[in-house]
């Protein structure tokens, strides 16, 4: 009996969430098909619900249910205790080391304590359901995609059906980011970032657009601070390349080249603001981890020659791995299909574009997103030993490099 009033209420709740973006859409001229918006919302509710099915029956517990246990004690403090609700969780211990690795670093972990918090208050709605609150989060991580999807779209208006299907239904990310967990508010905050920022771009700013972009990159930076400090450098780029000169590719490699310089010369500050030695911190957390499967990973050490040595293996883990004799696991198949993928859309774009591939995609969105993609890529190769884990924090910065190449794989006619 219980189950069918959960399934009753999250029925409800996904109508809802249909009928508000269908709504939205229509107020901004239709720029999704119905039936494509409904079916993209439907194939992410069932993907997370699979997500979570699949660790509570099949795979070990992940940090998703971890998170919602945690959050129903919250929920009985919310109701109970209101102002402890609001209060705990709060401390500032390292609250100074932005970079700060340690467990009990306020940085480190607000992400965690934001999000139980938020599924604190899903509950209230949910009757403390998991999978209604399935419906309630991927309203947050679609709308992101949503936004990400109205601002690529605008700068390639004959590619809309190729973009939606990268958007929305490639696998790692529909899968990873449909779960709840922290990577969909990242999405979801990632997407308002960048739809506000390209507003200002363009003239359109407001002191509400500043507003959410301000908070938009506060919570990213809360909830994975890399996630954060990897998209100022291409935001600063997208902003100069588009306002101020004609050389979007000079703009983007004299920025980054200075970012690479300063990230080396911090070697020499002090060990709060020394960029590698965090870095090497955060990737020696990692290999003490043990996990069923683990890619030989050179340890970094905080100098430029380490980097350097390390680099080859950074590129294999995330462009080239898994083998496919190292299939093991659906997630590896989806690793690999997806490597696949992007061999395909390289190819592709470079036989539909020709010599002229370089030039054509250096337009300064489609070269923001680009950095992001690879800087980000970069960094989980340089990070994180395991197959698993890499499917997931990639998945985001996959969309992100294809996203520029399918602009270019051009379809006969008009995809509206």
């Amino acid at each position: 009996m219980f189950a069918a009033f959960y399934i009753v209420i999250g029925l409800i709740y996904s109508a809802g969430f249909v009928l508000l973006f269908l709504r939205l859409n229509e107020k901004l001229g239709s720029p999704l098909d119905k039936k494509w918006l409904s079916g993209a919302f439907a194939a992410k509710l069932l993907a997370g619900i699979v997500y979570g099915y699949l660790y509570a029956h099949v795979f070990e517990t992940s940090d998703s249910w971890l998170y919602f246990r945690e959050s129903l004690a919250e929920y009985q403090k919310l109701l109970k205790q209101p102002l402890a609700f609001f209060t705990s969780g709060l401390h500032f211990n390292n609250a100074g080391d932005f970079f700060s690795s340690s467990d009990d670093a306020a940085w480190s972990n607000a992400g965690e304590n934001l999000l139980i918090k938020l599924l604190a208050i899903f509950n209230v709605f949910s009757g403390g359901n998991y999978y209604v609150n399935v419906v309630l989060f991927n309203a947050f991580s679609f709308y992101g995609l949503y936004r990400l999807f109205l601002v690529t779209a605008a700068y390639s208006p004959k590619n809309k059906l190729l973009l939606f299907g990268i958007l929305f239904f490639l696998p790692s990310c529909l899968y990873w980011n449909s779960g709840i967990d922290k990577d969909g508010l990242i999405l979801f905050f990632t997407g308002q970032l960048i739809f506000t920022a390209n507003a200002g771009i363009r003239g359109k700013v407001t002191v509400k657009g500043w507003a959410i972009a301000l908070i938009s990159f506060l919570f990213i930076y809360l909830f994975r601070n890399v996630n954060a400090v990897l998209l100022l450098p291409a935001l600063a780029a997208w902003w100069l390349s588009a306002k101020i000169v004609r050389k979007p590719w000079l703009v983007f490699t004299g920025l980054y080249g200075v970012c690479i310089l300063f990230f080396f010369l911090s070697a020499h500050f002090r060990p709060v603001f020394n960029l590698p030695l965090r870095l090497a911190e955060k990737q020696h957390q990692f290999l003490a981890l043990k996990a069923n499967t683990v890619l030989p990973l050179t340890p970094l050490e905080p100098t430029t020659a380490s980097y350097v040595r390390v680099f080859p293996e950074a590129v294999n883990h995330v462009l080239l791995r898994p083998y496919i004799s190292e299939i093991k696991s659906p997630f590896h198949f989806m690793a690999f299909m997806e490597l696949l993928l992007i061999l395909f859309v390289i190819i592709v774009a470079i036989k539909r574009s020709g010599k002229h591939l370089l030039q054509q995609i250096g337009q300064p969105y489609y070269l923001f997103l680009l950095f992001v993609a690879i800087s980000g890529l970069l960094l989980i190769g340089y990070t994180v030993p395991f197959p698993g884990a890499i499917v997931r924090y990639k998945a985001l910065y996959i969309i992100f490099l294809l996203l520029p190449l399918c602009c270019y794989v051009k379809p006969g006619a008009d995809n509206k």
